[in-house]
């Protein structure tokens, strides 16, 4: 599948992509497209899933379009810029209900230069925390940058009474 994902994005056959995409499993899918993308890395890549978000907006898609622009792209000016807003779209799509795209904004806050402030990362991990309180990644953003803040209290016990209430 990777070779014809090739083949078609390097050619302009957007639709032919749609279809691989159709008849595939989506991860499988996604997986083969990232990995096309780190051999060649061209700009191709994200202009195909540009299209297709213009036929229809999913999570799905930004969330593609995030893992292309933070892996395979991540080299060209402004793709973490770019990466935030499909983070960005993906939450709202998803009402901030999908812990998967609320994760993708913690990355954006672990890169060497974060596109996010310390606050917003501390907020996304609690809204992480309410939907998932054993994840350890946002316990651990939720607990660095609260140090970095003033030294915030943080009551676990009162994000996981949050979880059960809802």
């Amino acid at each position: 599948m990777q070779d014809l994902i090739k083949k078609h994005v390097l050619n302009g056959e957007f639709e032919s992509v749609k279809s691989l995409m159709s008849e595939a499993d989506f991860m499988e899918f996604e997986e083969a497209y990232i990995s096309s993308a780190h051999e060649v890395e061209s700009m191709m890549f994200y202009t195909c899933i540009l299209d297709m978000l213009k036929k229809e907006e999913t999570s799905e898609m930004h969330d593609l379009a995030f893992l292309l622009l933070v892996y395979p792209l991540s080299e060209t000016q402004g793709a973490l810029d770019s990466a935030y807003y499909h983070a960005e779209s993906s939450i709202k799509l998803t009402d901030g209900k999908e812990v998967k795209s609320l994760l993708q904004m913690l990355l954006l806050h672990a890169v060497p230069e974060p596109v996010i402030s310390d606050k917003k990362a501390f907020d996304i991990s609690r809204q992480i925390l309410k939907l998932d309180p054993s994840n350890s990644v946002a316990r651990n953003v939720l607990k660095e940058t609260a140090k970095r803040m003033d030294d915030v209290v943080v009551d676990f016990n009162e994000l996981n009474r949050g979880k059960t209430a809802d």
